[in-house]
């Protein structure tokens, strides 16, 4: 069986990241070499830190790295914060009926016999022996276990450890984001990014009796606004190019004008 890299710890910004993965590149801690199955899945909690290879284009001759992660958990939209991606599970939703007929959504407050999660993601590119390649880091945590979850600074094994500057690129900055913001210089003073709590909006109960008609899967699929990304973050995306043979019409007809 597969262990987590590491457990009962927070990621509280890309230094503590980077310091997870040069103790992988060193085999002081264990990567995950494959997908979880469905019993390490389940041993998934708050606390729970994986490191993971993504698989080259060349994976057919080594067999090295994982297509994409998977933890049987469904997630709702990505936020951005420094580097991090962060997913709040979602929550199942119950219905029930009053006395008086009116129709309620209840929110599970656990998945099974384990709290919510929220899952937190960092990606980078890294030199290895075998060539560059993509690392990501996958933590596990929910807002009540932050107070009770270690750090880096808590395990000896890391809390001394050096990582060399610029040994480990994020895959974000590579993306139009500015290089110093994801890969400070070492030796700057650069500030912790402790977790914002974000709590969506539950649905109104207006929205919820307009919609009592509808399936229960209907009510685990409403959005407000707050469920969206940053509209910062949007607009910084570079546009979609248009399809090619668009593009081939459109200088065609540019071409034509008098």
């Amino acid at each position: 069986m597969q262990r987590a890299t590491c457990t009962n710890i927070r990621i509280r910004s890309p230094s503590d990241a980077r310091v997870i993965f040069h103790a992988v590149l060193l085999s002081i801690l264990p990567m995950v070499t494959r997908r979880l199955d469905a019993e390490e899945r389940s041993l998934i909690t708050p606390g729970s830190c994986y490191v993971w290879e993504e698989r080259g284009p060349h994976a057919e001759l080594t067999g090295v790295g994982i297509e994409r992660w998977t933890d049987g958990i469904r997630w709702g939209p990505s936020r951005v914060r420094e580097g991090f991606l962060f997913y709040h599970e979602k929550q199942e939703h119950h219905l029930l009926f009053t006395e008086d007929t009116e129709l309620a959504v209840r929110s599970s407050p656990t998945k099974g016999s384990r709290p919510i999660l929220i899952k937190q993601t960092y990606t980078v590119f890294v030199e290895t022996p075998r060539g560059q390649r993509k690392w990501h880091l996958i933590a596990y945590f929910n807002e009540e276990s932050l107070p009770h979850l270690q750090t880096v600074d808590d395990l000896p094994r890391l809390a001394s450890l050096p990582v060399p500057h610029g040994k480990y690129k994020s895959a974000r900055c590579t993306k139009g984001r500015p290089d110093h913001i994801f890969n400070p210089d070492q030796d700057a003073d650069f500030p912790r990014i402790e977790y914002i709590p974000y709590k969506p909006k539950s649905p109104s109960m207006s929205d919820r009796s307009s919609q009592s008609a509808s399936p229960p899967d209907h009510y685990a699929q409403i959005m407000t606004p707050e469920d969206l990304a940053p509209l910062a973050y949007l607009q910084s995306m570079p546009p979609l190019r248009r399809h090619p043979e668009d593009e081939k019409t459109l200088m065609l007809l540019a071409s034509r004008r008098f």
